[in-house]
């Protein structure tokens, strides 16, 4: 029988982009050159986006509307 990859289990886990968030921030935290920080804070952003959407999905994914059309209920 087949294994997921690991890297599925990350991607759709809201707690993993949260945590490299944090770190992304701690990191841009002891940069000095601008540019750089200001890259590393938004790459902290686009993980706290990635959590987001991550938990939004979940959400989604539970939500009988969503159920109903995959299903082919009627609307």
């Amino acid at each position: 029988m087949p294994t997921q990859k690991p890297m599925i289990k990350l991607i759709r886990n809201e707690v993993y982009w949260r945590d490299r968030a944090e770190e992304a921030l701690a990191i841009s935290a002891d940069i000095r050159d601008p540019e750089c920080k200001r890259i590393m804070q938004e790459l902290a952003a686009t993980y706290e986006r990635l959590a987001r959407l991550t938990a939004d999905f979940k959400s989604a994914a539970g939500t009988p509307a969503l159920f109903e059309m995959r299903s082919g209920g009627s609307n």
